[in-house]
């Protein structure tokens, strides 16, 4: 690669940047464009780059903003979906994480499932989010809104206040004006306390589903704190195939506290560590039935 195209490939990076993030006003660019062509005048191929756009990254300051290689933009992510059980009269829903890619059978697979467990009239419901990493957040959501109620769950909120909310409209869930999955049948509410569980892997799009019940009645949280990504990524392609995921937002509840880069506490902190018993899930479950 020519040094022109290297120079041109560190610049529209940086551009995306500097365009986006939301630690953009707070960074001397000029002195950060300076270094980062430094560090790459060298270069031959895009992926010698890399090392200096993170270095990049890294000064900005936000962990959840971050550079995705083309082998790994390429590999095709595992395939997940929703599955649940009754344990006594508690539903207990497993939320992995999910790709936007899967979305449709995920969706498919969690609403067969919430319907399964709704029809066995459950007294609480225990919706697990303990290792979901993130993805696609609006095909977990759809699988959860009949435990969400109607109206507003969350928002986005920018740096400037901007504020777009999401939530459960006509038993949809919708973003701005934007309703998603609207062919799909999703099931009646069902109106039952709820426990939810965290771990430190529960990050991002995970975390939004969290979110989405902190606020709401007869909603208990248990296990371990989260991740700390309460934030929104935006996704920009690179001529190479790589991408960046760029933080624009934080995360916001129905209450309008807002989230950010710190881990979520749950209200009951629970640990597994040394247990052969699930004490997280065993704490939940003993919540719901002395309700």
């Amino acid at each position: 690669m020519r040094a022109d195209r290297v120079r041109a490939y560190v610049d529209k990076a940086l551009d995306l940047l500097e365009r986006h993030s939301m630690e953009s006003t707070k960074a001397d660019w000029p002195a950060l464009r300076a270094e980062a062509h430094l560090a790459t005048a060298g270069a031959s191929a895009p992926e010698d780059t890399y090392a200096a756009i993170r270095q990049v990254i890294a000064t900005l300051g936000n962990p959840h903003t971050h550079l995705i290689t083309s082998h790994r933009a390429g590999a095709s992510p595992k395939v997940t979906v929703p599955t649940g059980r009754m344990i006594g009269s508690t539903a207990h829903l497993l939320l992995p994480r999910t790709a936007s890619r899967n979305r449709s059978a995920y969706v498919t697979a969690g609403l067969k499932v919430m319907r399964g467990l709704i029809t066995r009239r459950p007294s609480g419901w225990v919706v697990d989010l303990r290792g979901n990493g993130g993805g696609d957040m609006y095909p977990m959501l759809t699988v959860a809104s009949p435990l969400l109620g109607e109206g507003k769950t969350g928002a986005f909120v920018t740096p400037d206040g901007t504020t777009t909310e999401w939530g459960i409209r006509a038993r949809h869930v919708y973003q701005g004006r934007r309703r998603t999955f609207v062919f799909r049948r999703i099931p009646k509410p069902a109106n039952r306390p709820v426990a939810v569980l965290t771990n430190g892997r529960t990050a991002s799009s995970g975390e939004a589903v969290l979110v989405s019940f902190l606020g709401a009645e007869n909603v208990h949280t248990f296990g371990e704190p989260t991740a700390g990504f309460a934030t929104a990524n935006q996704t920009f392609p690179l001529p190479d195939g790589a991408r960046l995921a760029i933080t624009t937002a934080h995360m916001a509840d129905r209450t309008g506290r807002t989230y950010g880069n710190a881990p979520i506490a749950p209200m009951t902190l629970v640990s597994n560590s040394g247990d052969i018993h699930d004490r997280v899930l065993d704490t939940a479950i003993a919540w719901l039935t002395g309700l």
